[in-house]
């Protein structure tokens, strides 16, 4: 799992990486809002583990509770699409939890 502090230039202010065996590879942190200075989003994206795309996603926001999308969203794909040690972790997460599904797949 990876949870760090992205420079503050960022509107990511936490991120961590890490796998749920029901739903798959998870990406969620906080995300700063645009419009409101301080405030803190928790934003949360779930990727399949054999195709990595995404499959749930939520936040906190106004936005997203009322139109079922927000640019907090938005931020953490662009995330995960253009920072290498994010994809890195998130590869790290994928491997380990294919590797427990293959161990379980073996107990039947």
């Amino acid at each position: 799992m990876i949870s760090t502090q992205i420079p503050s230039k960022s509107y990511v202010k936490r991120l961590d990486v890490f796998y749920v065996l029901s739903e798959g590879v998870v990406v969620a942190g906080d995300v700063e809002s645009k419009s409101r200075k301080g405030l803190l989003h928790y934003t949360r994206i779930v990727l399949d583990p054999v195709t990595m795309k995404i499959t749930k996603a939520s936040c906190d926001c106004e936005g997203f509770t009322f139109r079922g999308k927000c640019w907090h969203i938005e931020t953490l794909k662009q995330l995960v699409v253009s920072d290498e040690r994010v994809r890195e972790e998130v590869m790290k997460a994928k491997e380990e939890l294919m590797r427990i599904e293959e161990d379980i797949a073996s107990w039947g």
